[in-house]
C-alpha cells in the first residue's frame, strides 16, 4: 500500500493498481475516519493508520471511489515541506570517490555522516518541470536517494529505536547545480534552487520494520540506466542516520531524510553528463512508486 496526495489536494491510496480517495471511501462506508490530507496520518495516533489502512482495503475490495492509477493524478506526497529536508553527503563509497577529483574535495571516506539541508522551496511532485534555472547555473545534475518521513518525533534516539520513528519511505531527486556548489564551497545554495528536490510519487509505510538491505535505488536518464544500488552499500545505515541527526536536535513528524546518493550522477563521467532541456529522469526504489520528471526546455 502507497499513500499519496492527489492533484486534488486529497489524501489518497494505491493499491494493487488502483488509486483510492480516502474521504470519499470513508463516506461512501459509512466510516468515521478523519481523513482530510495527509497530515491527518502523519500526525494522528498510530491507530489511525490502522484505521486508514482497513478503509483503504475494503474499498479496494468493493470498489469504492476507486479508479485506475495513473502518475499524472498525484502531486508531491507532503504537499509542502514544515521544514528543510536534511540530506546526506558521501553515503555511498563509489558516489564518494566520483565526485572527489571533480569537487576539490577529499577522497576519503567520512568517519561520521555529512548533513546539509535543502530548502523548503525545493518540493516539486511527479511529472512537475524542473526549473532550468538559465543564468544561474549551466551544471544541472541529478540524484537518485530513498527519503524517510519521519512519523513520530523525537530526541537522541537510539539505533535499536530508530525505525519505530518511521512513518514511511519514498523517491527523491536531490537535483544540484555543481556550479553553484563548487563556487561557494558548500552544498546548500546549489540544491535549494526552486523546485531543486522532487518527491514522489508515494510514501510507503514501514510500519516499524526496516527496509531490506537488498532494497534497490535506480536512476534512469530518458530511459539509460546511469544509477544503480542497494542499501547495503550505504556507509551508514539509516539507524546510524536517525540517531546522528537526532542527537540534540528533535525530529519532527513531517520531517523528511535523503539518505544518500549511489554512484552514476552525472558530474561523475568523463567526460561529464550534466542535464540537457527537456531530459526525463527516473528515480525508482524496490517497493514504492516510481518518481518521473523533465528538465524544462529552454
Amino acid at each position: 500500500m502507497h499513500y499519496v496526495t492527489t492533484k486534488r489536494g486529497r489524501l489518497g491510496a494505491v493499491i494493487q493498481g488502483s488509486l483510492i480517495d480516502i474521504d470519499a471511501a470513508s463516506k461512501a462506508l459509512g466510516l468515521a475516519v478523519p481523513c482530510l490530507d495527509i497530515w491527518s496520518l502523519l500526525d494522528g495516533p498510530r491507530r489511525i493508520q490502522d484505521d486508514f489502512d482497513r478503509l483503504v482495503k475494503m474499498a479496494h475490495a468493493k470498489n469504492v471511489a476507486c479508479v485506475n492509477y495513473a502518475p499524472k493524478l498525484v502531486g508531491s506526497p507532503l504537499p509542502y515541506l514544515r521544514r528543510n529536508v536534511f540530506c546526506i553527503g558521501k553515503n555511498y563509497a563509489d558516489h564518494a570517490l566520483e565526485i572527489a577529483d571533480k569537487m576539490g574535495i577529499s577522497p576519503d571516506l567520512p568517519k561520521y555522516p555529512i548533513v546539509f539541508t535543502k530548502a523548503t522551496n525545493t518540493l516539486i511532485g511527479p511529472l512537475e518541470t524542473i526549473p532550468l534555472h538559465e543564468g544561474v547555473t549551466g551544471k544541472i545534475d541529478y540524484e537518485a536517494e530513498l527519503a524517510l518521513v519521519i512519523g513520530k518525533s523525537g530526541v537522541n534516539i537510539t539505533k535499536q529505536d530508530a525505525w519505530s520513528h518511521v512513518f514511511g519511505f519514498g523517491c527523491y531527486n536531490d537535483v544540484s547545480a555543481r556550479d553553484l556548489q563548487k563556487r561557494h564551497g558548500q552544498w546548500h545554495l546549489g540544491k535549494s534552487l526552486d523546485g531543486f528536490g522532487p518527491m514522489g510519487s508515494a510514501i510507503t509505510p514501514t510500519y516499524g520494520s526496516p527496509l531490506s538491505d537488498d532494497t534497490r535505488v535506480t536512476c534512469k536518464v530518458n530511459g539509460e540506466l546511469r544509477q544503480d544500488a542497494t542499501l547495503a552499500q550505504m556507509i551508514f545505515d539509516i539507524p546510524t542516520l536517525i540517531a546522528a541527526l537526532s542527537t540534540g536536535i528533535t525530529l519532527e513528524v513531517g520531517d523528511v531524510i535523503a539518505t544518500g546518493t549511489p554512484a552514476g550522477v552525472g558530474m561523475g563521467f568523463n567526460p561529464m553528463r550534466f542535464l540537457e532541456p527537456g531530459d526525463e529522469v527516473e528515480v525508482a526504489i524496490d517497493g514504492t512508486l516510481p518518481l518521473i520528471n523533465k528538465l524544462a526546455l529552454a
